[in-house]
């Protein structure tokens, strides 16, 4: 008689045929998002094959790619849906106007879909379940109008308690345009060089931006270790962590939200965390938040229990339906 042995199960496979599924016949088409997705694209494209691109305004497209960026990771992200630091009102501002110039919704639906994909993470509840597959994790989920219903509730009372986010709300398409095209073209016509403004510091910076962030959702979802725990699909990875402005260490996050930071060791690319901190030592920011050295070592070691004892689970099956000879 054989011992019958449980394999330990390190995460739920997704089926291999879902990794091109992006909408289902009840989802419809939201045509405003998707003219953002595609629109800027072809523009940037345009730019680049009718204007050169000159030293200065490829400097204010980089300037404005980390401003927005950072808008969406150390403001929408770190900030606002995780509450996991405190700032002052200029950075609070710098941080509102740069995360609206990224053209990814205002502040308050985005902080609200994010809680939501916190809460029920890989689940129908989650607005970009990265069980539905790459495509749909990535911007899928953007192209199809959203079932208010469908998505899993979030609270988001403190952000509508909150001046400058319901400002921001309301305001939204005026300020995102102003900031995120408007200005860019019009500081580039300042040597001359207003298409070369409007292409690259504004439509193109905008394209990179929206990839750099969706990565979060998809990237950060698909490739790298599961180093604290493998109850979700997040993964810890340098790769994507270069490619969102620090996002990449994954895992940690939704393991640990609260932590301002994403990548924990000093080495860890994280600019996210490094502007937060910078920005502590002279005052603007506050009561950053951080997971204890013992917490974080017990969940790393708890994962590693899981895959030692998954390893010997299946060592022990194997030995158990192997026939000795007599």
């Amino acid at each position: 008689m054989t011992d019958v042995v449980e394999e330990v199960v390190l995460e739920k496979e997704v089926p291999k045929e879902s990794a091109f599924i992006a909408l289902s016949d009840k989802e419809e088409i939201n045509w405003a998002h998707t003219a953002i997705l595609v629109v800027p694209p072809v523009l940037a494209l345009i730019g680049l094959l009718t204007t050169p691109l000159r030293w200065p305004t490829f400097v204010l497209a980089v300037v404005m790619y980390f401003w927005t960026g950072l808008g969406i990771t150390a403001g929408y992200h770190r900030l606002w849906s995780h509450r996991a630091y405190s700032a002052r009102f200029p950075v609070r501002l710098a941080l509102v106007l740069g995360g609206a110039a990224a053209f990814e919704g205002s502040a308050k639906w985005w902080c609200r879909n994010h809680r939501a994909h916190h809460r029920y993470t890989d689940t129908d509840k989650d607005p970009y379940n990265a069980r539905r597959g790459f495509f749909y994790a990535h911007l899928g989920w953007m192209l199809v109008k959203q079932n208010a219903k469908g998505i899993g509730y979030a609270d988001i009372t403190d952000l509508n308690r909150d001046p400058m986010i319901q400002w921001q709300h309301k305001n939204y398409s005026v300020i995102s345009i102003a900031v995120g095209i408007v200005l860019p073209t019009l500081l580039a016509a300042c040597w001359g060089d207003i298409w070369g403004g409007y292409f690259y510091a504004a439509m193109m910076r905008m394209v990179f931006v929206h990839h750099a962030t969706f990565f979060v959702n998809s990237l950060a979802h698909t490739l790298g270790d599961k180093t604290f725990s493998d109850h979700h699909t997040a993964f810890d990875s340098v790769i994507t962590a270069v490619l969102t402005l620090g996002e990449g260490y994954h895992n940690y996050h939704h393991e640990f939200p609260q932590d301002y930071r994403n990548g924990i060791r000093y080495f860890h690319y994280d600019p996210t965390k490094w502007l937060i901190g910078m920005l502590a030592s002279f005052g603007l920011t506050y009561n950053l938040k951080t997971i204890s050295k013992p917490e974080i070592e017990k969940a790393r070691l708890q994962m590693q229990q899981r895959r030692v004892d998954s390893e010997k689970a299946k060592l022990e099956s194997a030995s158990a339906t192997t026939t000795c000879p007599r």
